[in-house]
């Protein structure tokens, strides 16, 4: 990408296990008797994702996260550009042994802990399945100790395994949701705002468990979400996305330190964690928020290339107005 390349940018020692190169995603919106449009959903982006780090997706709904993550499970294809997992393009996976060993490698939590758990089932029900599907036990035997391994893995009892999905808090569904996708031997996975239909007191529990995941087995993961002050706990690195474009991308603290373009400033201005500069923005501009719609609004107006800020950290150029061309004069000097 000869404008904003992510990728290509952040330097790592590691391979990526999965490589979003410049893709573009349109859909056909109308139809029928009516005429259709096209609407574009993402619009060139790339990033990559490493073993054992978490990239951190953020912006609000309508962005275009979720379908980042729909195209990488190949719920959709691209429409320009390409998605390589281990070097190898996704769209030459034809057969339903390839594909279904992909998708075993690559799996997806969703928001909802209960619409993703078939309620008629047991959680032995849900974990025994994926197992004996991708063929992670070898014999009936095996299948008894992996599942305790798995409950033990999430920090759940083993008596849960008996129970029904309703039988379960939010949070411990989560948390099937998570052992289930150790089960099938995730490698990656792209985690659909995996906390926000959780209660805040039992969301830092499922993020330390995604944590012990990518440090302990070395699971790569996507993590899509609006709230900055989560990225920020789990997250290496931070893609911040608008209107299916990826504005400022790179290390996640130097972002939150040193917030260059304007929508990430009002993400971050719209979160009250002390650990953020907000009190910078508040005394720059007391009435921040009222100012998003002309926010929103400029940073619509993409102009081509990135400016460099830091060893890690990128931001895309945009059609400055004079009051942003002065602050960003004042923060040079």
């Amino acid at each position: 990408m000869n404008t904003l390349n992510p990728s290509n940018t952040a330097t790592h020692d590691l391979e990526p296990i999965i490589e979003v190169k410049h893709i573009t995603k349109e859909f056909i919106a109308g139809g029928g008797f009516g005429s259709s449009d096209i609407f574009r959903a993402l619009d060139d982006i790339s990033f990559n994702l490493y073993k054992g780090r978490t990239l951190a997706l953020v912006g609000e709904s309508g962005c275009g996260k979720s379908t980042c993550a729909r195209l990488i499970t190949k719920v959709h294809s691209v429409t320009e550009g390409e998605i390589l997992f281990k070097g190898q393009n996704i769209d030459t996976l034809k057969s339903r042994k390839d594909i279904l060993d992909y998708r075993g490698k690559v799996q997806m939590i969703f928001q909802d802990p209960f619409g993703s758990l078939n309620p008629t089932h047991t959680i032995r029900h849900h974990l025994t399945r994926p197992l004996m599907i991708h063929s992670q036990v070898s014999k009936q035997s095996e299948v008894e100790p992996k599942l305790k391994e798995l409950m033990d893995l999430v920090e759940l009892p083993h008596s849960d395994l008996d129970k029904y999905p309703h039988q379960l808090s939010g949070g411990q569904r989560q948390r099937i949701n998570l052992a289930r996708a150790i089960a099938v031997g995730a490698e990656v996975i792209l985690a659909d705002e995996p906390t926000s239909m959780l209660d805040v007191s039992i969301r830092l529990g499922v993020l330390n468990l995604m944590k012990e995941m990518k440090e302990k087995m070395g699971i790569g993961f996507l993590y899509i979400t609006h709230d900055l002050a989560t990225a920020h706990y789990v997250a290496e690195e931070t893609a911040v996305m608008y209107r299916g474009r990826i504005v400022e991308w790179g290390d996640t603290r130097s972002i939150l330190r040193n917030p260059r373009h304007p929508y990430t400033r009002l993400l971050i201005s719209a979160v009250p964690d002390p650990d953020l500069p907000f009190h910078h923005l508040l005394e720059a501009d007391p009435n921040y928020s009222v100012s998003a719609d002309k926010i929103r609004q400029l940073s619509l107006k993409s102009v081509k290339g990135y400016q460099q800020i830091d060893e890690n950290h990128f931001v895309a150029n945009w059609e400055q107005d004079s009051s942003e061309q002065h602050s960003d004069k004042e923060q040079v000097a």
